[in-house]
Formats: C-alpha cells, sequence, structure tokens
C-alpha cells in the first residue's frame, strides 16, 4: 500500500510578511478608487478606452469593448 505522505502533513505556517499599513501607492490607490466610483457610465467607459489604447498602441479597431 502506498502512503501518500503529503496529505497527511499538517498545514504549513507561512512567514507573515511585514508590511506597512500605509503606502503612497495606497493612499493613491484609495483615492484613485474614490474618483472613479463617482464617474457616469459613460465617461469609466471612455476612460476603459483611453487606457486600452494606451496599452495596445492606439488600434482603436482592435479594441473589444469587454463590456464596457
Amino acid at each position: 500500500m502506498h502512503i501518500i505522505t503529503w496529505m497527511q502533513d499538517p498545514a504549513r505556517k507561512r512567514k507573515k510578511l511585514n508590511y506597512p499599513e500605509q503606502s503612497q501607492g495606497s493612499r493613491l490607490a484609495s483615492k484613485i478608487r474614490a474618483a472613479a466610483s463617482k464617474l457616469t457610465a459613460e465617461e469609466e467607459a471612455e476612460h476603459f478606452k483611453k487606457g486600452m489604447a494606451r496599452i495596445y498602441g492606439n488600434h482603436a479597431k482592435e479594441i473589444s469593448g469587454a463590456g464596457h
């Protein structure tokens, strides 16, 4: 009979990483989320379209709406 040992081992505890509660990036992200939540559907779609154009290089014909 073959015994699978990894199933019998208790879950290993991961080392807790020491991250700050707030950073410049987390504060900026919070401000961006707050501003984004106030956008209308049309404004959100326009920002999405501009973001996709920036990522894919202004090839608007190739950019799908992806539901936005």
